[in-house]
């Protein structure tokens, strides 16, 4: 039998309480929202614009992180999500508060709004849009990385070579790797053969699509607005130009831009856990 002293055991059992009690320093790595949002603006390689959407929409910018969780969108869902995995910064790519500068306006005594807002403050979260500056980097990581999220090697522009296939198989193929549940729409014929693509993550604008179409036979597109791209795509095609259209929904298509973003961000944080929060497709399909 092996004996121990009175005086060794009691110290032995007072070991824990003591290590617990004893005050615990910071990490060496411990950082505010300000600091990792001032690492961000100096390494993006972009000049910073006086005039953004970018910037702090809730929070104190002065908390110290425990985690920083990067997501498409900042819905009330993924902000408890980003608390639940302990991150106290979010950073977004789509606006909080359902308007472009989260101004409250008219939505100031909604109670969605007005719900949204106590959790953030309950939770002690903060909230830092990132948009402008990541899609003005360039070439574009969320084409880069929407290139690799379909299986296609990036060539640093936005319009791809792929092997050659019907405009119906490369429909299944964007559906599949994506994980679009419903808001797939294509424009054009199935049998359509398909060789370039166009890859337009985000809002689809005119000066991108005219711009792009001269070397794609398809664009690939977030959200398109249907007042322009679509009828020039449908003016294009009637003036014997075969052209199509796949459209994902902007949330989609900008997804794994923001799993670079949070892969790129832990490079400038090495001691912080930096989390990419992904986000489904909202939309499901009645006909599926």
């Amino acid at each position: 039998m092996i004996r121990i002293s009175r005086r060794r055991f009691v110290q032995a059992a007072a070991a824990p309480m003591l290590v617990a009690a004893r005050p615990q320093a910071p990490p060496a790595s411990a950082i505010t929202a300000q600091q990792l949002i001032e690492r961000i603006r100096g390494a993006i390689g972009v000049p910073w614009r006086e005039k953004t959407i970018d910037g702090v929409k809730a929070g104190d910018p002065a908390t110290v992180l425990t985690g920083a969780a990067v997501t498409v969108a900042a819905r009330l869902d993924n902000l408890r999500r980003a608390a639940a995995a302990g991150c106290n910064l979010v950073i977004t790519q789509e606006p909080v508060f359902y308007g472009a500068n989260d101004e409250p306006g008219n939505r100031a005594k909604d109670a969605v709004y007005l719900a949204k807002k106590a959790y953030v403050e309950e939770a002690k979260l903060v909230v830092w849009r990132f948009s402008d500056h990541w899609s003005a980097r360039q070439p574009d990581p969320r084409v880069t990385a929407l290139a690799e999220a379909l299986g296609w090697p990036g060539s640093g522009g936005n319009v791809v070579t792929i092997p050659e296939t019907s405009l119906s198989s490369l429909t299944a193929h964007v559906r599949s790797r994506l994980g679009a549940r419903g808001g797939v729409r294509t424009l054009g014929p199935r049998d359509m053969r398909v060789r370039t693509v166009l890859l337009s993550p985000g809002t689809t604008d005119m000066a991108t699509t005219m711009a792009g179409l001269k070397n794609a036979d398809v664009v690939i597109a977030g959200e398109p607005r249907e007042w322009e791209v679509v009828p020039y795509l449908l003016d294009a095609r009637e003036a014997g130009a075969a052209k199509a259209l796949i459209a994902v929904g902007r949330i989609v298509s900008e997804e794994p831009g923001s799993g670079a973003c949070a892969a790129w961000i832990r490079t400038l944080a090495p001691g912080l856990r930096v989390e990419a929060l992904p986000v489904a497709d909202p939309f499901w399909n009645p006909a599926v």
